[in-house]
């Protein structure tokens, strides 16, 4: 399975909409390179928002991708996930 564009816009509007419910951010701020750590997650939003990736993609995201620097920006993430959920699915 090949990465698509519209797999990872799919993802990104949905992980945009994740953060959003949970930060008074502008929307328009939120792009596929924004710095994870400017979003200002605390442990409780990283978890709600795990959760929610692995309801929807049965893809596990783990602390350590964000603490080790392997994931960064949100691109990053929604790179991650797609490139998870096709090895899920495969």
């Amino acid at each position: 399975m090949t990465m698509t564009q519209d797999t990872r816009t799919e993802v990104f509007e949905f992980l945009k909409a994740a953060i959003l419910e949970l930060k008074d951010i502008d929307s328009s701020a939120i792009t596929a390179d924004t710095l994870l750590e400017t979003i200002q997650l605390d442990s409780l939003d990283y978890v709600d928002i795990q959760v929610n990736i692995r309801k929807t993609y049965r893809v596990e995201v783990v602390a350590e991708l964000f603490t080790s620097g392997k994931v960064r920006t949100l691109g990053e993430l929604v790179d991650y996930i797609v490139a998870e959920s096709a090895a899920v699915s495969a």
